[in-house]
């Protein structure tokens, strides 16, 4: 199997993942998705494009737009785990200014300033 259409295939591979597995588990699909853009990234580090035949570089093209829909759903994964990062930060600091108000008080109990 030549480079390209290795390209071809792992490009696919990873597409695959994105798209049609759901993960529960981030960290598992973050290293997931590492391990194939390694891969896809030394195969083109290999390539030499000087010497690519016209149905090497359609192959490219193609490669290139699935390439695109990776990048998107990659920046909606990538959307997500913010979004986790920042309830989880709101969960927290509320918890933590829960706890902190009773431990103010001098004499160890709380009263409630409400009427």
């Amino acid at each position: 199997m030549d480079s390209i259409d290795e390209l071809y295939a792992i490009t696919n591979q990873l597409r695959s993942s994105i798209i049609f597995k759901k993960h529960n588990d981030t960290d598992k699909q973050i290293e997931e998705l590492t391990l194939y853009l390694d891969k896809r990234g030394k195969i083109l580090d290999s390539v030499n494009r000087d010497l690519l035949t016209s149905e090497e570089k359609k192959k490219l093209k193609e490669i290139y737009i699935i390439s695109e829909e990776i990048t998107k759903c990659m920046e909606k994964i990538k959307a997500s785990i913010q979004q986790n990062i920042i309830q989880t930060k709101k969960g927290q600091t509320a918890f933590k200014g829960y706890n902190d108000s009773y431990a103010l008080s001098a004499d160890g109990y709380y009263f409630d300033k409400r009427k």
